[in-house]
């Protein structure tokens, strides 16, 4: 039962922790907000817990003097493997000063119940995502319970998480967000590379935001006609049916090959990347890479477009539909393994035309830049 989150017990702790269970393209969009308070709190240990998937991508930030992998769906599905993780929490992270909750579409049994499992002097938290499928009057119920400090999120539900990002920091007063983190990022991903490749993602998570095959097929068989670099295919091995029916001519499949860290490091070192919104399509812009992102509306503004004051390098295609901003509740149509409408709905030709404009571009500002150099 949680109790009223009375902590001075705890005044000597130090040490601050923070909780991200969710996405990849969550916690790597995340990264600045952290940045930016480890420059704030430069000799302060802070503590990570992270879905476990992404562990090596949350060491490689190099920010957290700890990090803690703990099994997501395990976490939110089996009470046995909870009250296993919490007690395994106490044993890797000591008492400490402060817990921020930094996920804004948090939910009870996971982000709420991690940060109220830490033994913490205060516990930090904005106000949660209205549109989160819980009870509005039983996550008060909980916020009052676990925080220490709550303070509100003024911004609209689909601003871009770095602008709320930065609206949160301003209300602890700091004024700017840490975007140089993905810099630092690059360098450590980056290698020598003088063979030019386009790096496509093939997988989504979900078979509900996957492009079509036919949009897929048609943009990279049209790219490789016209430019002439290699494409390597990206994915799980869960998208080995997809990449078999890609491969061809110039098209290599590397799906089931790489692990998640190799897999961040031919994104970081692509000429080009082509993605779905996912995580690895985040990386490939913020490391500077140019990426073209094939999305659907669900959280449109949300993640993508980017807010137009960053300098990062991103295309997006979609199919603009009245509902986007729906948060992936489609109201069209019930099945979990076909594309919404919004991305079913993308036509090939139009898609590769739009792409192959864009891509043209790059190159022409990439001989531009190669020339201004000599």
């Amino acid at each position: 039962m949680l109790t009223e989150p009375h902590r001075s017990y705890y005044k000597d702790a130090r040490g601050h922790a923070f909780i991200r269970m969710d996405g990849l393209g969550d916690l790597w969009l995340w990264l600045p907000f952290a940045a930016t308070l480890k420059k704030r709190y430069t000799n302060t240990p802070f503590y990570l817990l992270v879905n476990a998937q992404w562990t090596s991508i949350a060491e490689l930030a190099s920010l957290f003097d700890k990090v803690v992998p703990l099994q997501t769906e395990k976490f939110h599905r089996f009470t046995l493997y909870r009250n296993w993780a919490i007690q395994e929490i106490t044993k890797h992270i000591p008492p400490v000063e402060k817990v921020w909750q930094v996920t804004y579409s948090r939910r009870i049994v996971v982000e709420d119940l991690l940060s109220h499992a830490i033994p913490s002097q205060e516990r930090i938290a904005w106000t949660r995502d209205p549109s989160i499928a819980e009870p509005p009057w039983l996550g008060k119920w909980v916020d009052a319970r676990v925080y220490t400090t709550l303070y509100p999120s003024p911004l609209p539900p689909l601003t871009h998480e770095w602008i709320r990002y930065q609206e949160w920091l301003k209300q602890i007063g700091i004024d700017s967000l840490e975007l140089d983190v993905y810099h630092h990022m690059h360098q450590k991903l980056q290698h020598d590379s003088s063979t030019p490749f386009i790096a496509a993602v093939i997988g989504a998570g979900s078979p509900t935001r996957l492009p079509p095959l036919s949009v897929t097929e048609k943009l990279l068989r049209l790219l490789y006609k016209r430019i002439g670099w290699p494409i390597y295919l990206i994915g799980t091995a869960s998208d080995k049916k997809v990449a078999m029916a890609l491969e061809a001519k110039g098209i290599k499949d590397y799906t089931g090959k790489l692990s998640l860290i190799e897999a961040v490091k031919m994104v970081a070192n692509a000429t080009m990347v082509i993605a779905p919104e996912t995580g690895l399509g985040h990386i490939g812009s913020t490391v500077g890479v140019p990426t073209l992102i094939i999305a659907g509306g669900g959280h449109w503004g949300r993640f993508i477009p980017y807010p137009p004051q960053t300098p990062f390098t991103i295309k997006v295609i979609s199919h603009e539909m009245p509902c986007f901003g729906c948060g992936w509740i489609c109201k069209y149509q019930l099945s979990r393994s076909q594309p919404y409408p919004c991305i079913s709905q993308l036509s090939p030709e139009a898609v590769a035309e739009e792409a192959l404009k864009w891509a043209e571009h790059v190159l022409s500002l990439k001989t531009q830049s190669i020339q201004g150099s000599i």
